[in-house]
C-alpha cells in the first residue's frame, strides 16, 4: 500500500505492517513556547507585542495636534518585525544579515519619521515625540539585540541527533542539519 503526504512524499506499507507516522506535522506551524525561548528570542517576541501596542499611543504632539501610530502610518513600521518574528515562530535559523537590516530599520525609519514631523512643524524633535514614538524606537533597539542574540530552539535532543531519525520512506537513520533545522535522508536524498 502506498500512502501520499501532504508535502507529496510517499510512503510504501506492507500487509500486516503496522501504519507508520511522521513525527512532524506535515507543515510547520507557527507555535509560541515562551519558555523554551533563549533570550533573543525572547526580546523579539516581546519588541514586536510591544511595537503594536506603541502604535495606540500618541506619536506625534505638538501641543495643538496629537496622533496615535496608526493615524501616523505607523503600522508600515511593522513590516520590519515581519522578518524575525516569522522565523522566531517557525523555530528556524536567521539570517543575521537579514534579521539586523530588520531591527535597525525599525530603529532608524520612525527617527526619520520624527526628524521629517519636527521640521514640519519647526519645533525641536523631542518636543513632539509621543510616548507611542518612543515607545517604538526602544522596542527597535531591543529587537535588534534580540536578532543579535537570537539561536533556535534545539527541539530535537543531542541523543536523537546521534541516533538519527528513521526516515519515512525508506526507514534508515536521518541526518540532522543544524543550518537548516531540518532532517536529512541520504538515501532517498530528500528533507523531512
Amino acid at each position: 500500500m502506498i500512502r501520499y503526504y501532504g508535502n507529496g512524499d510517499k510512503m510504501r506499507q506492507t500487509e500486516g505492517e503496522p501504519e507508520k507516522r511522521s513525527e512532524e506535522p506535515v507543515f510547520r506551524s507557527l507555535e509560541f513556547n515562551f519558555n523554551d525561548w533563549k533570550l533573543g528570542g525572547k526580546l523579539i517576541f516581546i519588541s514586536t507585542l510591544l511595537a503594536i501596542i506603541s502604535l495606540f499611543f500618541t506619536w506625534i504632539d505638538s501641543g495643538d495636534q496629537s496622533e496615535i501610530g496608526f493615524l501616523q502610518g505607523g503600522s508600515i513600521f511593522l513590516a520590519m518585525y515581519i522578518y524575525p518574528f516569522l522565523i522566531l515562530a517557525q523555530d528556524k535559523h536567521m539570517n543575521k544579515v537579514l534579521g539586523v537590516i530588520s531591527g535597525a530599520s525599525a530603529v532608524l525609519f520612525p527617527i526619520l519619521l520624527l526628524n521629517y514631523m519636527s521640521r514640519q512643524m519647526m519645533e525641536p524633535m523631542m518636543d513632539i515625540a509621543g510616548l507611542g514614538l518612543i515607545i517604538f524606537i526602544i522596542t527597535g533597539i531591543i529587537l535588534l539585540v534580540g536578532v543579535i542574540k537570537y539561536v533556535p530552539y534545539d527541539r530535537y535532543g543531542t541523543e536523537e541527533r546521534k541516533r538519527g531519525k528513521p526516515c519515512p520512506s525508506c526507514d534508515k537513520p536521518m541526518v540532522y542539519e543544524n543550518e537548516w533545522g531540518r532532517w536529512y535522508c541520504e538515501n532517498c536524498d530528500k528533507y523531512d
